[in-house]
């Protein structure tokens, strides 16, 4: 029985390979899912963010300073995020429509308030981040490293700024210490040689008094003349040695003069620099940390449940799909039909009002069994209903036209919309492989909806066109059988009465 079992499958020629594709689908949902999302974290570096510098430079201590400009080039050759820089508008714009998750804003005060944290009144140097929760609930989170790393980097720059002002004013000071020690040291040989002159004075008043002496001794004797020249001469030589130490004595009291106005300029100049720093604790706690942040979110989800809402529907309507597709027949007719379009609508008035309960059904799942708030209520049930559609359709068109290789294919349509449909991580963190194929999906486009109508709002007309441009274009080919089979009258073998 087991030969005959084997032999009757090989003499089919398709089915083997159908159970080999059925053996590889367990393979080709774990590569294809897991490696779009295999290291996501890895690509951070992808994640696109929009730069907006108001930034006005300041003048302090003799230097400029321009915090923001200094941030700006820093980050351009950042390797953290990938960093745009505009204009205000194009990145409020941007953030809209997904193409930026996160705004990045230095206020045109910025490095003016760098330059008061040592003030009376210091101000905080404060960053605005702007993000939306509702584009991806999981970035959001996953960004939260990324601002950090840039206060930090700023912190950084404005402690090196105020250590640099800091050594500065202490070395000027010290300048005027030394400034005013060299006078002193002038004054010192000043004194030194005044006392030598004046040594030099008493000796030449010595030498006169005796040469006076000799003078009053020589008068009798007829000398006078000569002792009288002698002592002259001594005269002379002690008036020319106190005129000399005079001199010494004025240089060294004007370098002492002038030594001590530069240092005494310089110790002032020095004193008012560090009487200016103030040392309150508010200062040592805004030096500490200088810069603050002020996140501002504009379409705020409130739990982890609300932000994960759209791809966990699009999950269920792609299930509830794939049960009916399996359970229900959409293509045998009960009776001979009329026309292919009888045909069409006899098995689609059934799909569609099976659609029509799963709208209804996890719509009250969602509203009053986990009381998700929402947008939009209207945006919710319509993207609840056309997505039910939209899958019923898809999966309905692999098997009428595909066959069993339809159902197989169907199998891999499923994995290839959990890895790249953006429900999760958005396209820039999975594979490029996963970003390409992004625009083609079905599920892109629901999901996208349905975080309008829950978290972002604003129009889905966008969305809702493509998903019914899918619906109708899937639907033309499903009736387009259904019409070669009537004119064919293939269907002959097909009806159950």
């Amino acid at each position: 029985m087991i030969r005959a079992e084997w032999k009757k499958l090989f003499k089919n020629k398709t089915l083997p390979l159908v159970l080999v594709a059925i053996a590889l689908i367990p393979t080709i949902y774990c590569w294809l899912y897991l490696s779009s999302l295999w290291n996501t974290y890895s690509k951070v570096t992808d994640i696109p963010v929009a730069v907006v510098n108001h930034d006005v430079d300041q003048h302090y201590q003799g230097k400029t300073i321009q915090i923001g400009h200094n941030l700006v080039a820093s980050l351009k050759t950042s390797k953290t995020m990938d960093y745009h820089f505009v204009k205000a508008s194009t990145a409020h714009r941007g953030l809209a429509s997904g193409r930026y998750y996160l705004i990045v804003t230095v206020p045109k005060n910025f490095s003016q308030n760098a330059t008061t944290l040592l003030s009376k009144h210091p101000q905080s140097m404060r960053l605005y981040y702007r993000i939306s929760s509702g584009r991806n609930f999981v970035i959001s989170k996953m960004i939260t490293g990324a601002t950090t790393a840039i206060e930090h980097q700023v912190g950084l720059k404005v402690t090196q700024m105020y250590v640099g002002v800091l050594l500065r004013t202490v070395h000027q000071t010290a300048n005027g210490f030394g400034v005013a020690g060299t006078g002193d040291q002038r004054l010192v040989n000043g004194l030194n040689q005044v006392q030598t002159a004046t040594q030099k004075l008493a000796t030449g008043q010595a030498r006169l008094t005796a040469g006076m002496n000799k003078i009053s001794f020589a008068v009798p004797n007829g000398s006078v003349t000569g002792q009288l020249k002698q002592g002259l001469n001594q005269l002379g030589q002690v008036s020319a040695g106190l005129a000399a130490g005079q001199t010494v004595v004025n240089t060294g009291l004007s370098q002492l003069a002038q030594g001590g106005a530069q240092g005494a300029h310089r110790l002032l100049a020095g004193q008012q620099r560090l009487l200016a720093l103030n040392d309150s604790t508010k200062n040592i706690d805004r030096l500490a940390q200088p810069v603050q942040s002020t996140l501002t979110d504009d379409s705020a989800v409130p739990n982890n449940g609300t932000g994960m809402s759209p791809f966990a529907v699009a999950i269920g309507l792609f299930v509830g799909a794939l049960a009916m597709g399996t359970m229900f027949d959409a293509y045998t007719p009960v009776t001979r039909p009329k026309s292919a379009i009888n045909w069409w609508l006899a098995k689609f008035s059934v799909i569609g009002v099976v659609c029509g309960l799963q709208t209804g059904f996890l719509g009250i799942a969602l509203k009053m069994g986990l009381g998700l708030k929402t947008m939009s209520d209207a945006q919710l049930w319509l993207m609840l209903f056309v997505g039910s559609v939209l899958f019923l359709s898809v999966i309905y068109g692999f098997r009428l036209l595909l066959g069993n290789f339809g159902i197989w294919l169907t199998t891999v349509f499923w994995v290839l919309q959990l890895g790249s449909s953006g429900g999760i991580y958005p396209v820039q963190l999975t594979s490029n492989f996963a970003t390409v194929l992004n625009p083609f999906l079905p599920m892109t486009y629901l999901i996208d909806g349905l975080r309008h109508a829950i978290s972002l709002g604003g129009s889905i007309t966008t969305d809702l066109w493509t998903m019914t441009l899918f619906i109708v274009g899937v639907q033309l080919l499903i009736f387009g059988k259904f019409l070669l089979a009537t004119r064919q009258k293939t269907f002959e073998s097909l009806v159950t009465k």
